[in-house]
Formats: C-alpha cells, structure tokens, sequence
C-alpha cells in the first residue's frame, strides 16, 4: 500500500495537500509531519514512505541542510520539496543534494499531482528555471557552445532527460538499445562536464535545445 509522509509546518497548506493527495490516492496512508523533528520521529520510529513531500523552511529548520538531514534517516526515500523559494540556486541546490523534484507552493495542485506521479515512477520533476533570475544560478546554463558538442541523437537524449524520463523510457522513445542510451548518457556528462544527468537537465536551456534539434 502507498505511504506518503507530508512534512509542513503550515496547517493549511498541509491539509490541502493531503486532500489533494486522499484525493488522487484514495487507497494511500497518509502521514504528516509539523517540523523536521516530528519528521525524523515518524522515520526513527520505523516509518517507510514511498515518497516524502518537504517543505525546506519549517518551524525548527530552515533550509537545504533540512533535506541533509532528513535525506540521512531515509537514504533510499524519494523527496519531493514543496517549497514558496525561487531562487535558482536553491532549486539547484536541493536537486544536487538528491531530492527528486521541486514544485512551487504558487503553482496549480495539478502541478504537484504531476510531479507525485512522476516521482512515484522514478523520474524527475522541476520547474522551468528560465522564468527565475539569479545570477549564481545563471552562470550554470549550459551555453549554445557546449551542447553543439553533443551529436544529434545525444541532444535528443538529453531532451528526455530533461522531461525526466529514465533510461528504460529512453531507449523505447528512441527505439535504441538500453546500452546504447547509457553510452550517450555518459558521454553527455563527460562533454558537459557534470556529474549527473539531473545536473545535466538542470543546468540546461530547453529553447536553445529545441533550436539545436530543429537545425
């Protein structure tokens, strides 16, 4: 049986993401969380959710070193922030330090669904960093130079790892050997000097992708 654990330290939005969820998983265990302390209580106490919904700035913890510490109770858990931050580098930040997704609290509870089914599937949710501007985050966007680098059917790779697809839904995207796509993939980290595909999709301007697939 499903078992989320929603981690909010505002009773409101708690409550409408947990209707939200009862709403679209009827069938799921619903557990929440008021802090990062009530947090690690419920997951020290034996508590193994499929998917941990966190907001990063809670009443006795603010921040990315939040999700550090939650993230060492439950190493295999996915989390999903839930998050009013639009830093950039934050996003960024969390993404680096293993969280699955990202969704904005001033985004639609369709966005949040998305990104539940998503994560729940193994695969990635983030916002479009293009409509936030930071300029320690801005210098990370990989630049029309680099991705010329990569072949045509590495850009096309790279465009699914964007939409957070794994690499099983690659090779039946592409119609190519599971092999075949981790062969790409590394060679997409090697030429754009990350180290892993999130910080690939992450670091990436999906218009200037679309201009190099189109050419």
């Amino acid at each position: 049986m499903l078992q989320l654990l929603v981690v909010d330290d505002h009773p409101i939005l708690r409550d409408a993401v947990v209707a939200s969820l009862q709403s679209q998983y009827p069938q799921a265990v619903l557990t929440q969380a008021d802090s990062l302390g009530a947090c690690l209580q419920h997951l020290q106490a034996g508590l193994d959710p499929d998917l941990i919904l966190f907001d990063l700035n809670l009443g006795d913890h603010q921040g990315v070193s939040g999700l550090q510490i939650a993230r060492q109770q439950a190493p295999y858990t996915p989390f999903l922030i839930i998050s009013a931050e639009q830093n950039k580098q934050v996003i960024l930040n969390c993404l680096s330090e293993g969280a699955a997704g990202f969704v904005l609290k001033s985004q639609p509870s369709q966005a949040l669904m998305e990104a539940v089914e998503l994560v729940l599937a193994g695969k990635i949710y983030f916002p479009d960093l293009s409509q936030f501007s930071n300029s320690s985050a801005d210098q990370t966007l990989l630049t029309k130079d680099e991705l010329k680098q990569l072949t045509n059917k590495q850009l096309q790779v790279l465009a699914l790892i964007a939409e957070g697809c794994a690499n099983k839904d690659i090779c039946l995207r592409l119609c190519i050997a599971e092999t075949t796509v981790k062969t790409h993939v590394s060679e997409i980290l090697r030429k754009l000097g990350v180290k892993n595909r999130t910080q690939a999709a992450l670091a990436l301007d999906k218009d200037l992708l679309q201009e190099l697939l189109a050419n």
